[in-house]
């Protein structure tokens, strides 16, 4: 990931937000207006890993007594919805930066979340700020929609796999927004960090390499709390926080 890509970035070329992405292997989902969506390889394991985290790890808890292909194709649908939910993120980025006077080339998606890849240069911490905000904004939005196809599910139908399955969207965004606020590079709350930091000392070099010590001591602390989940069992724990600590520990 490129540590300097919101710094000094001519106004030709593209800016990955939160960072650039490194599988060469993509596949273009479509395109929306102005832009690209794309999606990486790393992609499909993040959806498998998800289904399999919702069909063995949650769903057989709350909904005993179904069968596995039941399981798995809640799963399923439920990875695909968190998916959709990190383009709705990503789009908020989007938004953000347009409205910031910046251009937007393409949207991949990838195990990481995503990136939004910007043209221009972000000039001011304000405009850092916004589009950092912009992200968890937009995936606390998908929480208020997946929760409400929750209520409207039982409602409807009185509870179930389909019921569940829009909870647990509602709570992946959640935890979503949460780990994005996490003040370390890359995340958003590394950048809204970053941009605080810069506001005040007006040095925005400083201020990146003050997030990213923190960035680094936060990945170093998950790859510890990874290590002793799965040493006490709790697998998909482990590899959710493995995965999570290597990223901010990667940046730096």
């Amino acid at each position: 990931m490129n540590r300097s890509n919101v710094l000094a970035v001519a106004r030709s070329e593209p800016v990955a937000w939160p960072g650039t992405a490194r599988t060469a292997h993509r596949t273009r989902l479509g395109r929306l207006p102005g832009m690209a969506v794309r999606a990486d390889l790393s992609c499909a394991f993040g959806v498998l890993l998800t289904a399999w985290t919702f069909a063995s790890g949650f769903l057989p808890e709350t909904d005993p007594g179904r069968g596995v292909v039941a399981y798995w194709t809640a799963g399923l649908v439920g990875a695909l919805g968190v998916v959709g939910s990190l383009l709705v993120h990503e789009l908020g980025h989007a938004v953000a930066a347009r409205r910031a006077g910046l251009g937007i080339a393409r949207i991949t998606l990838s195990f990481a979340g995503g990136t939004s890849e910007i043209v221009g240069v972000v000039r001011y911490p304000r405009q850092e700020l916004a589009i950092a905000a912009a992200g968890p904004i937009a995936s606390g939005i998908a929480v208020m929609a997946a929760a409400l196809t929750h209520v409207v599910i039982v409602e409807v139908a009185g509870g179930g796999l389909a019921a569940t399955t829009a909870a647990l969207v509602a709570v992946a965004n959640l935890a979503l927004v949460l780990l994005n606020i996490i003040p370390g590079l890359p995340l958003d709350g590394g950048r809204l960090l970053r941009a605080s930091v810069w506001a005040l000392t007006r040095r925005p070099d400083s201020a990146t390499r003050a997030v990213l010590a923190i960035g680094r001591r936060l990945g170093e602390t998950m790859i510890v709390v990874a290590i002793l989940a799965s040493a006490f069992g709790f697998v998909w724990i482990a590899l959710w926080t493995a995965f999570l600590g290597v990223v901010l520990r990667e940046h730096v």
